[in-house]
């Protein structure tokens, strides 16, 4: 039908129509809705007492509400009554004076109507600003008893419970402390909205929440889990009426900001009630993973640190009784994460693990019986690379640390380590150890290793003395506190060694007391140049810590600490020296068979049964080197036997005389030396520095071509060979003061003369020596005696120092 605008004006007619209704049904609505309220507004004193009135007649306590007053705009079209300075006291509050409910402000939204059929319908509870508090005494009396019904009397029926549509709490404290189970759960709640859904088996409770953590502890002896930690979610859980049950299905919460996912289940249907809760968290960081356990747990695991997250899973089991401390179960994984230590900085770092309070079941959920577990660690310590299998930490009230290590690795890679102590140019490690001891700064339990390091084909400068080696290859034992040296080969420019070696208490010592670890080494080599060891002689460095150059980690500092305390030890240590050489060298010293013991103590060198062959004889020596700055002070003991004496005075570079040496002498030397004397830094004797005395007894001697007898020869003996003069035996006893030798009279019978001796050899000047020489020869003075003209000769210093001149002359 075509549009008229007659269909217009209908149309137009039923729209007032409708909309006058409608107004006016919206207004009667309103004016019953505001008549209503007006009633419950005068009649809200009659209102508080009906809800107090009915509700104390359900309470084992006392519930008061300060005032009542409607709230006509919060909740249109239903009716809001906001309820003032609430408080619920059961029967025993006088004794405790723990109130259930203290709260400011309640706002209830009902069901008008339903309150005038003498029924409540709650749509909403909204708290603000009080306390909830749930509290059992130690004998187990709790406040909760104040909903226990009174009898009711007979005939009175049953009223129906009010309905409950949603909760919604702000700014209040929730405290759940069960004194006789020493259980504490207090949250302060920001916000929480809830709604609950029941039916005839089930409770479905729909909660968002944001609240505090205070104290979340099933023992309160052994502290909080969660404690201080901001908490965050929507949670949907489930209560069994029946089974008495309460479910939380795996659902996403924040803590401290962190995404977790939380299940649990609690089982009040048993006696004692149980509970499971279930933590798994993605990408956690390590620290605020162990700020949710219990103080004494995040003190113990705090002492290590990864600095990448991690992920975490976590079981927390138990039973709501007196002391109990729950089961907790903790794995994780990481890789390619940061650990830092005790011992170091970790890189590279990638593990899996896991942490149990109950290592053996049935000794209790406590530290002594807590364990933490590392399995496939792969790291780099210091830029080494490390591997290990299972790591173990036992017993966490007294932590020890255990786990058996693999690397391999070049020796240059050391060098960033070693600081100024060596510097590595080539060979390889391999080291298999096994350490166990304590992981906390201050533990005092005692370290263990064992294990070894396998070196091959090192080439290495010992930098504190400028010491070179190659072709090094040692294996290195560590058996409990000892460290062992077996078939250690090095070679150095001009020298090999063989040695085995043993330090004893090592690790207790190592940083407590270096100075009093001891170095035992048995030394054989075919050939050894003295020379290049003559850093010996050198004064020991003071034991202290270098500072070395910057480290870029943790890591590098620790293990530059550890070498810097390396060299600490090595020049504090004491080290006794066992050696059997085949062939010593020292500058023009030559001997063989030599067999040693010197120790090296804080403040002297001990030369202890010297013996060696030399020069065709032998030498045996005792002795000490006491070094100080660049004077060496030392003193020997010694015996030489059946030497020839030219090749002994060219081994020791003539004793520093000049005017007679080497090739001035030839026989076979036996004496008897007690002196003492100053040797400098390069092994050179000091002037001046020898004192002592010295008994020698040579036999088939020679003087060859003496030059200041070759000149008295010229004026007085010219028929006389004075350029070789032998004798049979001579013997006497010198005494050595500083820079004069002093020469008891004797007598020299030899081919060429006869004299009397005495008198004073300088070094290099002082000489003042008194010759009788008879001019008959040897041979009549056998024959007749001394009777005849005597030369009366003294010995003097030339004007060039270091020469003797003989001339004609008498005292």
């Amino acid at each position: 039908m075509p549009y008229t605008a007659n269909n217009s004006t209908l149309h137009a007619k039923w729209l007032r129509i409708s909309l006058i209704a409608g107004c006016a049904l919206l207004g009667l609505v309103i004016v019953l809705w505001l008549a209503l309220a007006l009633y419950i507004h005068l009649n809200r004193e009659a209102f508080l007492r009906q809800i107090t009135d009915r509700l104390n007649q359900r309470l084992h306590g006392t519930l008061t509400i300060q005032k009542m007053n409607p709230s006509l705009l919060r909740s249109f079209p239903h009716v809001s009554m906001e309820l003032e300075t609430v408080q619920l006291k059961d029967s025993g509050w006088q004794q405790h004076h723990h109130a259930l409910l203290d709260v400011k402000r309640i706002f209830v939204k009902v069901n008008t109507f339903t309150l005038l059929r003498r029924h409540m319908d709650v749509r909403e509870i909204t708290m603000e600003d009080g306390t909830i508090y749930l509290y059992t005494n130690a004998a187990g009396y709790t406040n909760t008893n104040v909903f226990s019904r009174p009898a009711q009397k007979k005939g009175n029926g049953s009223a129906k419970d009010a309905d409950i549509g949603s909760i919604e709490l702000r700014n209040m404290e929730l405290v759940i402390d069960n004194q006789q189970k020493n259980k504490l759960f207090h949250f302060t709640v920001r916000s929480l909205e809830g709604a609950v859904d029941a039916s005839d088996t089930d409770l479905h409770f729909d909660v968002r929440t944001r609240l505090l953590v205070n104290s979340f502890s099933f023992n309160t002896i052994r502290g909080s889990y969660l404690r201080n930690q901001e908490l965050e979610t929507t949670l949907a859980f489930n209560f069994n009426k029946q089974q008495r049950k309460l479910s939380i299905p795996a659902q996403r919460f924040r803590i401290g900001g962190q995404p977790v996912s939380i299940s649990a289940s609690f089982d009040f249907g048993q006696t004692p009630a149980a509970f499971v809760i279930d933590i798994n968290a993605v990408n956690m960081p390590y620290h605020h993973a162990t700020s949710l356990l219990l103080p004494h747990l995040q003190h113990k695991l705090d002492s290590l640190d990864l600095q990448k997250p991690l992920d975490v899973q976590a079981m927390i089991k138990g039973h709501m009784r007196p002391h109990d401390t729950p089961d907790v179960r903790v794995k994780w994984h990481t890789a390619n994460n940061i650990l830092v230590t005790k011992a170091g900085q970790w890189d590279s770092c990638s593990f899996s693990g896991n942490f149990s309070n109950e290592l053996i079941p049935g000794y209790g959920h406590h530290d002594a019986n807590s364990a933490v577990r590392i399995y496939q660690l792969h790291a780099k310590w210091g830029g080494l690379p490390l591997k290990a299998d299972t790591i173990q930490i036992l017993n966490l009230k007294r932590p020890e640390f255990m786990g058996r290590f693999h690397s391999s690795f070049a020796l240059q890679e050391l060098n960033e380590l070693t600081g100024d102590t060596y510097e590595f140019q080539s060979g390889t490690a391999t080291a298999n150890l096994f350490y166990k001891g304590s992981i906390l700064a201050g533990d005092s339990l005692t370290p263990y290793l064992d294990g070894a390091i396998a070196i091959r084909d090192g080439g290495f400068t010992y930098l504190p003395r400028n010491l070179q080696f190659h072709d090094c290859n040692a294996t290195i034992q560590f058996s409990g506190q000892d460290l062992f040296f077996h078939n250690v080969m090095a070679k150095s420019a001009k020298s090999t060694l063989q040695m085995e070696g043993s330090m004893r208490n090592v690790l207790g010592l190592f940083f407590k007391a270096p100075e009093k670890i001891q170095l035992d080494w048995d030394i054989r080599s075919p050939l050894i140049d003295l020379d290049e060891f003559r850093f010996f002689l050198a004064p020991r460095k003071t034991a202290r810590q270098k500072a070395g150059k910057a480290a870029n980690t943790a890591a590098s500092r620790k293990a530059r600490r550890l070498a810097s305390q390396l060299e600490v030890v090595m020049e504090s240590c004491n080290v006794n020296m066992r050696v059997t050489l085949d062939k010593l060298n020292y500058r023009r010293f030559d001997a063989q068979r030599v067999v040693a013991a010197v120790s090296l103590t804080q403040s002297d060198i001990l030369l202890q049964q010297i013996s060696l062959a030399h020069a065709g004889g032998s030498l045996r020596l005792n002795g000490s080197i006491h070094p100080q700055g660049n004077s060496n002070r030392f003193k020997l003991a010694g015996a030489i036997d059946n030497v020839h004496i030219d090749q002994l005075f060219y081994a020791f570079e003539n004793f520093g005389m000049q005017s007679l040496t080497s090739k001035n002498l030839k026989g076979i030397l036996s004496a008897r030396a007690n002196i003492t004397g100053n040797l400098h830094d390069n092994g050179k004797l000091a002037p001046g520095s020898m004192f002592g005395e010295l008994s020698f007894d040579l036999k088939q001697g020679a003087l060859v071509h003496f030059g200041p007898l070759e000149d008295i020869g010229t004026f007085f003996f010219r028929k006389r060979n004075l350029s070789n003069i032998t004798f049979d035996n001579l013997r006497n006893t010198l005494q050595l003061k500083g820079n004069k030798i002093l020469i008891p009279p004797m007598q020299i019978s030899s081919s060429a003369i006869m004299m009397d001796v005495s008198g004073v050899y300088g070094m290099p000047r002082g000489t003042d020596i008194y010759m009788d020489v008879p001019l008959r020869s040897p041979e009549k003075i056998a024959q007749k005696g001394k009777k005849g003209i005597v030369l009366h000769l003294r010995a003097t210093d030339d004007n060039t120092a270091g020469k003797v001149k003989i001339k004609l002359g008498k005292q």
